[in-house]
């Protein structure tokens, strides 16, 4: 409750003031009553009223003396002064003073509510001030920083911080900006690289007078003043150059929106947060910008099949294709960067998009001892302690071609050998590329260029090839030209004839009689 005290030499106005409104409805309290100035003002000395009302002409001294003597007293009593008409000249003079307001007489109720009401908020508003003011003096600059990016101070205080720390606010642009360490060291080389930045950011923001910094929750945050990125792009660049010096490329800048209010300070603030949350997608960059993120990332996608793509990459695997395997890396690593998808469900699906890869590979058992090895726990693991996007996609890239490293310098005469004995056993039957692909756990598209790659010839060459040095094997034993084409796998004798004089230079028959010659 605010205490209250009337001062005017008429009983009777004085008792009416005290009945014409509810004070306590109000939130006053009248704790005092004089009816001349020297009275009034040993009272108002005495309580310590929020507000007082004082008739402007009253015995003892009048209300403009007594407004004058609380003034020089430093008392902060609200004075509402009354006055009739013939008095306007001194109410004029007492406004000039400091006082709220005046009222005629005789006093309107409503008038009264709403003068009081004008002086309850105006309480309220120095009161908080004077919160403000005590905070002020005990946080800091920095601490005040800390609050203009949170957008938790109101005009009035944002007048007094300006004044009392020489922000000179307002300014023409305000810009929020983020510079985020990016390590897994232990916290105390944590806090002495943070230390070390924010040093290198406040030599920049004097260089340059514009701005200020302030440490929230690790991040060295940064309020530019008239200054802002693109527009400052080249400076900016040279700072973050600065910093990588100091911790290499583990730094990164986040930047909001420009704006041209204070009150939009909060919101320039809270886009350079998102973007942090967005710094594994982009953070290689070294600088994340809004209008970059907003322009270039939102909203697109890239359509990428999944089962076709971990099939062509294993293909490429096993045939040493640099250039596939990192073509198709690359179109992985697009597809998640406009996927939306949080950092931890991007990790979680290009692991998965590796695994998958891999066990297309090992249901080959010529490659199942080495892709086991590249399945470990361990490189597993690696990927989820991946800073950015690039970085991931570098290292399962940098595994995947290892891997097909390996693959190229196991002895290929293993597998030739195998493949030439399978044939060797049914060269007679109606085999086809398909069937001896399944039996050794191969795709026919990724067989046939393997085959071409080991033997130096498509399959159907081949296969064509052993027939016919087979063929010649029966001609030479006396079997007749029709049942040698049965024996060898061939149906009709016509192209048998003609295959056999493609490799042999003779038709089967010229092939017998000079072998009896």
């Amino acid at each position: 409750m605010l205490k209250a005290i009337l001062i005017d030499d008429e009983p009777i106005i004085l008792e009416g003031l005290q009945k014409i409104i509810d004070w306590k409805a109000l939130g006053f309290e009248i704790i005092a009553t004089a009816q001349d100035g020297i009275e009034g003002l040993e009272k108002i000395k005495k309580f310590k009223p929020e507000v007082a009302l004082v008739d402007i002409r009253i015995p003892g001294i009048d209300g403009l003396l007594l407004i004058k003597k609380l003034k020089e007293e430093g008392v902060n009593t609200k004075v509402i002064i009354l006055s009739g008409y013939s008095e306007f000249e001194y109410a004029k003079e007492a406004i000039e003073l400091g006082v709220e307001s005046y009222l005629l007489k005789p006093v309107d109720p409503h008038m009264l509510e709403q003068k009081l009401e004008k002086v309850k908020q105006k309480i309220s508003q120095e009161i908080e001030l004077q919160k403000v003011v005590r905070t002020t003096q005990e946080i800091g600059l920095e601490k005040v920083i800390e609050k203009l990016l949170l957008g938790v101070f109101d005009e009035h205080e944002i007048n007094y911080i300006s004044s009392f720390y020489g922000l000179l606010l307002p300014w023409s642009k305000y810009q929020v900006a983020i510079v985020t360490f990016c390590s897994k060291n232990n916290q105390k080389v944590i806090e002495e690289k943070i230390f070390q930045l924010k040093r290198e950011v406040d030599l920049f923001l004097k260089r340059n007078c514009c701005g200020y910094s302030t440490i929230i929750n690790h991040n060295i945050c940064i309020l530019f003043k008239d200054f802002w990125y693109p527009f400052n792009s080249k400076s900016i660049n040279i700072l973050k150059e600065n910093l990588i010096k100091i911790v290499g490329n583990q730094v990164v800048i986040s930047i909001g929106s420009e704006v041209d209010d204070y009150t939009l300070i909060k919101e320039s603030f809270k886009e350079a947060i998102e973007l942090l949350e967005k710094r594994f997608l982009l953070g290689y960059k070294g600088i994340v910008y809004i209008g970059e993120y907003v322009e270039n990332i939102e909203g697109r996608k890239v359509n990428f099949n999944n089962k076709e793509c971990t099939e062509k990459l294993a293909m490429a695997i096993a045939l040493n294709g640099f250039e596939s395997i990192n073509r198709i890396v690359e179109e992985k690593s697009e597809q998640l960067l406009y996927s939306r998808m949080s950092e931890e469900d991007i990790k979680i699906n290009f692991s998965n998009f590796y695994i998958e890869t891999l066990y297309k590979l090992s249901q080959n058992e010529f490659y199942k001892p080495l892709v086991e090895k590249y399945l470990s726990q361990e490189i597993l693991k690696s990927f989820y302690i991946q800073p950015t996007l690039t970085e991931l996609k570098g290292l399962i890239k940098f595994y995947f071609v290892s891997l097909a490293d390996e693959i190229n310098k196991l002895s290929p005469d293993s597998l030739k050998q195998k493949i030439a004995d399978f044939i060797e056993r049914n060269y007679f039957a109606d085999i086809k590329l398909d069937t001896i692909a399944n039996a050794f756990g191969y795709n026919s598209s990724y067989f046939s260029k393997l085959f071409k790659k080991i033997f130096g010839e498509n399959f159907t060459v081949y296969l064509d090839r052993i027939r016919v040095e087979k063929a010649k094997v029966f001609l030479k034993e006396g079997c007749k030209v029709s049942e040698t084409c049965k024996k060898v796998g061939f149906e009709d004798v016509d192209y048998f004839c003609a295959k056999f004089k493609k490799y042999v230079g003779l038709s089967p028959k010229e092939y017998k009689e000079k072998l009896k010659n």
